[in-house]
């Protein structure tokens, strides 16, 4: 299998204007495409920036010439049909340089619509949905679709992609990379200890998944200084210490600030000899 490495821009910090500086400098350091997640809010206060996703890789993809990727969730602040329109949009200004990963969401971003947080399983049945008719629509179809939490009615994209792009999702749990996989080309998740990554990845192949195109997100801090990098890595990143159950169910940036991780934490899997 082989492996490609891309930049991930972190749209919860920086301005947009840094974030197309750094897409710059990435692709002339070698990096072989660029991501970017689709947040309301920041993770902590401190990070301080909202930027939308979407006009933002308007700008981006115009900007330079890689594969762009974003992780959305389609399903409470955007009915998948507005997604379909965003993505059908993109993809057919930028020809075959655009992929999605659809999640089911986290309160952080998603309650800003005042509406019922369902639990997990719900989230997963609802993005099934979601993904079919996104589906459906990127190919063109006139869509009727009744569903349980989804009604479409004869409903057309008028401007549709020349290329399809995939349709992968984000996923932290083996529970979900198995639920997922079958409605899906692809999964994207976060990095894991060896031995429960291997056990992901056979989630998501007993699913029906195909494991010849993964992608894996791993955060990393860089600096000369170790003390700097692992004070970086500590001020902007310390809630992915949380775990995936209690980042998806946690409300506003204050609330991820006012959990106590007294310092940097570093797994034992990335620690060096």
């Amino acid at each position: 299998m082989k492996t490609q490495i891309g930049y991930h821009c972190s749209l919860e910090r920086y301005t947009p204007a840094e974030h197309l500086a750094n897409i710059k400098l990435a692709t002339s350091c070698g990096f072989k495409g660029i991501m970017c997640s689709d947040h309301f809010y920041p993770w902590s206060v401190r990070q301080g920036a909202s930027i939308a996703s979407w006009p933002w890789l308007g700008g981006a993809m115009n900007t330079v010439d890689l594969p762009f990727g974003v992780v959305t969730s389609p399903t409470e602040r955007c009915h998948p049909v507005v997604i379909a329109q965003y993505i059908s949009t993109l993809a057919s200004m930028y020809r075959d340089r655009l992929w999605i990963a659809l999640g089911s969401g986290q309160l952080l971003n998603e309650h800003i619509t005042n509406n019922y947080w369902p639990v997990k399983s719900e989230r997963n049945a609802r993005l099934k949905e979601a993904i079919h008719i996104i589906r459906a629509l990127l190919s063109g179809e006139t869509v009727t679709f009744e569903g349980k939490y989804f009604q479409v009615y004869e409903t057309k994209l008028f401007t549709v992609p020349p290329v399809q792009p995939k349709l992968i999702v984000a996923a932290l749990s083996n529970e979900s990379a198995y639920e997922l996989a079958a409605c899906s080309d692809s999964i994207v998740t976060v990095v894991k200890p060896v031995e429960d990554q291997k056990e992901f990845i056979d989630a998501y192949r007993q699913g029906g998944g195909d494991e010849k195109s993964l992608y894996l997100q791993a955060i990393t801090s860089y600096h000369k200084d170790q003390e700097k990098a692992e004070y970086e890595a500590w001020y902007n990143w310390r809630h992915a210490v949380l775990g995936g159950k209690l980042q998806s169910e946690i409300r506003t940036p204050s609330d991820f600030d006012s959990v106590k991780v007294l310092k940097f934490f570093k797994p034992d899997y990335l620690k060096t000899a």
